[in-house]
Formats: C-alpha cells, sequence, structure tokens
C-alpha cells in the first residue's frame, strides 16, 4: 500500500542560512513529517512588491513533491505592508491547488490571537526599515514599543551574527515592558535560544523562522497555538 508522508514545502530567500536548520529541528519532534525547500533570489525589500516569477517557479517546483502548504519563510512581507503576502498567497493557491501562508502572515496572526500586542523588536535592517516596520505593524494592531536596528545591509551578514549577541540584545529590550520579543528575520540564529532566554525574561521570546515553521504545522497537524510551544520551538 502506498502511503503519502505529509510535507512542508518552503520558499526561503537565497541567502538565508537559518530556515533550513531551524525547520529540521522542530521537525525532529514531528517525525512523519517531510520538509521540501525551495530558494528564490535575495531582493532586500523593493518597494514596488515582489518580482513574482521567481516565486511561482519555486511553488511549482515544490508542488511536484505534493506538500501539503507552501510557506514562503521570510519576514519581507512585513515591510512591504502585509498585503504584498496575501496576494502572493493568492496566487500560490491559485497556481498549484496548494495552501500558501508566509511567516510574516502568520506571526501578526499568533501574536493577535495571543493578546500580544506591545513587542519589542530585534531587526536586521536599518533605522530608517526600523520606523517603517513600526508602522506597518500598527496597522495590523501590534505596537513596536522598543527596538534595535542591527543596520545589516548584506542579508547573509545576519546568518552569523552570534546566538550570545542576539540574547543580549534581546535582554535589553525586555527592560522596555513588552508582551513579547520578536527576533525579526529569519536569518538570525535566534531559533536556539528563545526558551531558556523566555524563561529567564518572564515573557515569550519569538524566533521568526520557527514561527513560519510552526504556522504551517498547524495547518498540515492541526498543532494547537500556545505561546510556549511557539517560544521553544526550536530550543
Amino acid at each position: 500500500m502506498s502511503i503519502l508522508v505529509p510535507a512542508l514545502g518552503i520558499i526561503l530567500p537565497s541567502s538565508n542560512r537559518v530556515v533550513e536548520r531551524v525547520t529540521k529541528s522542530i521537525l525532529e519532534d514531528f517525525p512523519g513529517v517531510d520538509a521540501c525547500f525551495a530558494r528564490v533570489p535575495y531582493e532586500g525589500h523593493p518597494a514596488d512588491g515582489y518580482h513574482l516569477e521567481p516565486f511561482l517557479q519555486s511553488a511549482d517546483l515544490l508542488a511536484d513533491a505534493r506538500p501539503g502548504i507552501i510557506l514562503w519563510n521570510a519576514t519581507r512581507g512585513a515591510l512591504l505592508g502585509f498585503e504584498p503576502d496575501r496576494e502572493l498567497c493568492a496566487l500560490i493557491e491559485e497556481r498549484t491547488g496548494i495552501p500558501a501562508t508566509t511567516t510574516a502572515l502568520e506571526t501578526t496572526a499568533l501574536l493577535t490571537a495571543l493578546g500580544l500586542t506591545k513587542i519589542a523588536l530585534l531587526q536586521q535592517g536599518d533605522p530608517r526599515e526600523g520606523e517603517h516596520l513600526e508602522r506597518t505593524f500598527a496597522q495590523q494592531g501590534i505596537a513596536i514599543t522598543a527596538r534595535r536596528d542591527l543596520g545589516i545591509r548584506d542579508n547573509f551578514e545576519a546568518s552569523i551574527v552570534s546566538p550570545e549577541d542576539i540574547a543580549r540584545l534581546s535582554s535589553a529590550l525586555a527592560a522596555s515592558g513588552p508582551d513579547a520579543i520578536l527576533i525579526w528575520s529569519t536569518n538570525l540564529g535566534g531559533h536556539g535560544l528563545t526558551g531558556a532566554l523566555g524563561a529567564e525574561l518572564g515573557i515569550p521570546v519569538f524566533d521568526s523562522a520557527a514561527i513560519g515553521t510552526m504556522a504551517a504545522l498547524r495547518r498540515l497537524s492541526e498543532v494547537p497555538i500556545r505561546a510556549e510551544t511557539q517560544a521553544n520551538a526550536a530550543s
């Protein structure tokens, strides 16, 4: 008898070194689930939105492996204002017949569902991008009450920021009294420290790459939404 193993189809930026590692770590707790990956060129955050053809080509290739969901595991959609992510998902679903979601969309859904509306943000971009993120998150009902902008221009460089630096900067953000701390780049390696850091600070610490992966798993296998599940997913 043939058995189709459920799978996540994941699109990630070409310069990302973290998403695959996070996904594999989380899937150790879900041994009956596969992950299939495809990459698209990293293009920064163009003001005119996504260049769609690479995404649709990647979605087509993932569809050949019959995943149960396709996830764009990147945070770019927040800078674009979230609506381009909704449009991207609709196009992928229409083209492949497979449900699609993004890390940016799932993050706002998670924070809203958990009633976490005051967030401290650690993000890889410059202050201009940080200010823009404050505006786009506010439009989704989420206030960025404190943030640290790393000023990274080359996306690959985010992947070599040390966990110690991420923990130190996240801890400093906790002084503002947020509901939660959000590590906002799927190429920042915060996934392995969120559980211990959240326990130390007494508030959830979320890693964006883990949020995307856990959301895709919920869609695939109806994993319930719990703050501790998300914050500890990859620790």
